[in-house]
């Protein structure tokens, strides 16, 4: 894959995403030359060092490199990682489970509405447990929240 900066339409696309889960003065602050695109069949946006993005210009072919933050297709959607890097920032579309959801959801398994302690938006939904440490992205149809991926993803299937 080939490596590039981000186009306007990218870094804004990113942050409409951004904007449903931080406050806009830290969608503002963001640090956008940090990412790099990676093109394939889709845009893969990485989250790395300015250092690391300079070094790039050597390399022709570019499999990862960084955190991926999400993947641009029709829009952008971030990845499990890119929750990671902002969910200390998250105020919109999230939820809190309690400690038996916990372990279920980090199985894969989806919550029902009886386990959540708080919740706040629907839809796309960043998950945590009651110590505020990100879970993984769920689905909330305001009965459950349907498990889209999550940390155990990476024990499971991922490595």
């Amino acid at each position: 894959m080939k490596a590039r900066k981000l186009s306007k339409r990218e870094i804004n696309l990113i942050s409409k995403e951004l904007e449903r889960y931080i406050r806009k003065n830290a969608v503002k602050n963001f640090k956008y030359e940090r990412l790099i695109a990676l093109e394939g069949n889709w845009t893969t946006v990485c989250y790395t060092n300015t250092s690391v993005i300079k070094a790039l210009k050597n390399f022709n072919n570019i499999f990862s490199v960084g955190n991926v933050f999400g993947e641009i297709r029709k829009d952008f959607k971030l990845s499990l990682e890119g929750f990671s890097l902002i969910s200390d920032q998250i105020v919109n579309n999230y939820a809190v489970v309690n400690e038996k959801a916990e372990e279920l959801f980090l199985y894969g398994r989806d919550i029902f509405k009886n386990s959540i302690l708080e919740i706040n938006g629907s839809g796309r939904i960043a998950v945590f447990n009651k110590n505020r440490e990100f879970l993984g992205i769920g689905f909330f149809d305001g009965k459950m929240i349907k498990n889209i991926k999550d940390k155990g993803w990476y024990l499971r299937e991922g490595g």
